[in-house]
C-alpha cells in the first residue's frame, strides 16, 4: 500500500527548492561574514595608519624643536627643514602660553620677578582629538587627559658650576603652518643679565593647556626641583604648574628600601636587602641639621635629659647616652635635635599614641648615630608605621649597629663624601668596634631592622635578625625637612634668554 503523498515523503521538487534555500542561506552567511571581516579589517587598517601617521608627526615635531633651538645660537641665519603636519598642518601661536621667573629667600621674603613673557607653542590635532605640540622648546603628546613629554625642553643645570640656564622661545605670530619645506629663523633675542642666586630659591610658574606635560618634565627631574603648585590642583582651574628649583627633592627619598648612590656603595655579604635604590644622590641636610640645632639650642625648644616622658613639642639634647625616653604623641607631632652623638647601649627611644599611626618623632643628629642593644620603635599597639620615627643624619654622620639592637623606622643621612679621601674623619664611628671604615653604615650581630635607609654606602657582615625592607605607604607624608629650615639651594647663577623665532613656509 502507498503512502500518502506528503504523508513521510519528499518530491523532487521540494528537494531541490531545500537545496536552493541552503545555498541562499550558506552565500548569505558568507557574505555576511566577509562583510565583517571587510570591516574588521578595515577599521584595523584605518587604526593602524593613524597610529602611523601621528608617530611621523611626533617625529617631525621633535625635528622641529631641534632646529628652533639650533636656529636660537645661529644668530639671523635661517634654516630649513621638511615638516610634516598631515593635510590640515598644524596652527603656531605666538602667546598661547605664559611663564614667569622670580628669585625669593628660603624664610619666603625678598621676593624678585625675574623674567616673564609669553611662550610659542605649534599645535597638530588629530582627527581622534591627539594634539602633538611643540611649545617653549618641549614636545608633547596629550590624549584626553593624558600628556606625555616626546622632549624635554633645554633647561640646563650645571652642577659644576651651580649655575642654571633657561631659554624661553616665543613665536612672532600666529599662522598656519603647511607640511612640506619650512624656514626657521631668529629675529630676535632678549637676554636677562646673569642673575647671582645665592641663598634665594628660585620659582618658575608655568600656564598652558599643556600645563601636565610640563609638570611631568619637573617632576621627573628628580634632584632640581619641588613641585609647588600642580596642574588643575585646588583652585588651579587655569592649567598652571609653579615649581621650586636648586636643590634635591627628598620628599620620596623612601621609595625604596635602601637607597645609595652607586652598587659598589653597598656590600651586602648575607644578600639582607632585596628592595635596593643605586644611583640616585640625594641631598646632604648638612644645613638644615647645623641650622636647626642652633636654633634649638638658643632657646626656640626645650632642653631635655637622657631620661623622660615627653609630649609633642621640639626639644634639644647636647648627646644622648643609653637614652631611655618616651614621647606620647597624643597631642601632635614631636621634634628632637641632638648636637652631639646618640649612643644606645641600653635603653631606648618610644613613642607612644601614635593618633592611629599619624604621629611622627623626627631626630635630627649632628654627630653620629651607634646601636649595640636596646631598641628605637613605636610602642603603639600596632599603630606605628614605619615612618613614624625618623632620624635625619649629617653627610659626615657615621651609624652603626652590632649585638642585638632593634630599630623601626626611617634613616636619612645622605652623603657625598668618600672616607677614604685624606683628611675625612666623619666615618666610623668613634668608639665602636666590629666596623668596615670604608662604609658609612655597618650592620655586624643579631640586629633586628625594620624600615629604610638613604645613605652613602652600608656593610652588611652578618644575617640581620628579622630585617624587612619596608618603606612608607603611598599616603604617607614625609617632610625630611621642617617649616623654615629648607636647606640653601644649589644655585648660584641664573642665566635667562627669550628668543624670537619666525617659521615661514617656503
Amino acid at each position: 500500500m502507498s503512502a500518502p503523498r506528503g504523508a513521510g515523503t519528499t518530491t523532487a521538487t521540494e528537494r531541490g527548492q531545500s537545496t536552493l534555500i541552503g545555498v541562499v542561506l550558506l552565500i548569505g552567511m558568507v557574505a555576511a561574514g566577509s562583510l565583517g571581516i571587510f570591516l574588521i579589517a578595515g577599521d584595523a587598517i584605518t587604526g593602524a595608519e593613524q597610529q602611523s601617521e601621528q608617530e611621523r608627526i611626533e617625529q617631525a615635531f621633535v625635528e622641529l624643536s631641534n632646529s628652533i633651538s639650533s636656529s636660537a645660537g645661529s644668530g639671523d641665519v635661517s634654516q630649513s627643514m621638511e615638516l610634516h603636519a598631515g593635510d590640515q598642518g598644524a596652527i603656531a601661536h605666538h602667546d598661547s602660553a605664559t611663564y614667569k621667573i622670580w628669585t625669593q629667600s628660603y624664610n619666603g621674603t625678598n621676593s624678585n620677578v625675574v623674567a616673564d613673557g609669553s611662550i610659542g607653542t605649534i599645535e597638530y590635532e588629530d582627527a581622534d582629538g591627539t594634539k602633538i605640540a611643540y611649545e617653549g622648546g618641549a614636545v608633547f603628546r596629550e590624549t584626553g587627559r593624558q600628556t606625555r613629554v616626546l622632549s624635554s625642553p633645554p633647561i640646563d643645570y650645571n652642577h659644576e658650576t651651580s649655575t642654571l640656564s633657561f631659554p624661553v622661545f616665543g613665536l612672532t605670530e600666529d599662522k598656519t603652518i603647511d607640511s612640506g619645506d619650512i624656514s626657521i629663523k631668529q629675529t630676535g633675542v632678549d637676554r636677562e643679565p646673569t642673575n647671582y642666586i645665592q641663598n634665594d630659591h628660585v620659582f618658575v610658574e608655568i600656564q598652558s593647556k599643556y600645563c601636565r606635560g610640563w609638570q611631568q618634565y619637573f617632576t621627573e627631574q628628580a634632584g632640581d626641583t619641588t613641585l609647588q603648585e600642580s596642574c588643575y590642583g585646588g583652585e588651579n582651574e587655569d592649567g598652571t604648574v609653579k615649581v621650586r628649583l636648586g636643590y634635591d627633592d627628598i620628599a620620596n627619598a623612601f621609595s625604596s628600601g635602601v637607597a645609595v648612590p652607586s652598587e659598589d656603595n653597598i656590600d651586602d655579604k648575607k644578600d639582607t636587602f632585596d628592595d635596593i635604590s643605586a644611583g640616585k644622590q640625594y641631598q646632604p641636610m648638612d644645613g638644615t641639621i647645623l641650622q636647626l640645632t642652633d636654633n634649638f639650642e638658643n632657646g626656640s625648644a626645650e632642653r631635655i635629659d637622657d631620661t623622660g616622658t615627653y609630649s609633642a613639642g621640639n626639644y634639644y639634647a647636647d648627646e644622648l647616652t643609653n637614652p631611655d625616653l618616651d614621647f606620647d604623641l597624643s597631642d601632635g607631632d614631636a621634634i628632637l635635635a641632638v648636637d652631639g652623638d646618640v649612643r644606645i647601649d641600653s635603653g631606648g627611644i618610644s613613642v607612644t599614641n601614635c593618633r592611629g599611626g599619624e604621629g611622627q618623632l623626627k631626630i635630627y643628629v649632628e654627630g653620629d648615630f651607634s646601636m649595640s642593644k636596646g631598641a628605637v620603635e613605636p610602642s603603639c599597639g600596632g599603630a606605628g608605621d614605619v615612618e613614624t620615627i625618623q632620624v635625619y643624619g649629617m653627610s659626615t654622620t657615621g651609624i652603626n649597629f652590632h649585638s642585638n639592637p632593634t630599630f623601626n623606622g626611617l634613616i636619612y643621612a645622605a652623603s657625598d663624601k668618600d672616607p677614604a679621601d685624606d683628611g675625612f674623619d666623619g666615618w666610623p664611628v668613634e668608639g665602636t668596634s666590629h666596623r668596615d671604615d670604608n662604609y658609612q653604615v655597618n650592620f655586624q650581630g643579631a640586629n633586628e631592622f625594620k624600615g629604610a635607609l638613604v645613605v652613602n654606602s652600608i656593610n652588611v657582615d652578618s644575617k640581620l635578625k628579622g630585617v624587612d625592607d619596608v618603606t612608607p605607604d603611598d599616603d604617607a607624608v614625609i617632610e625630611p625637612i621642617p617649616d623654615g629650615y629648607a636647606p640653601v639651594p644649589q644655585l648660584t647663577y641664573l642665566n635667562l634668554a627669550e628668543y624670537r623665532i619666525e617659521i615661514k613656509n617656503n
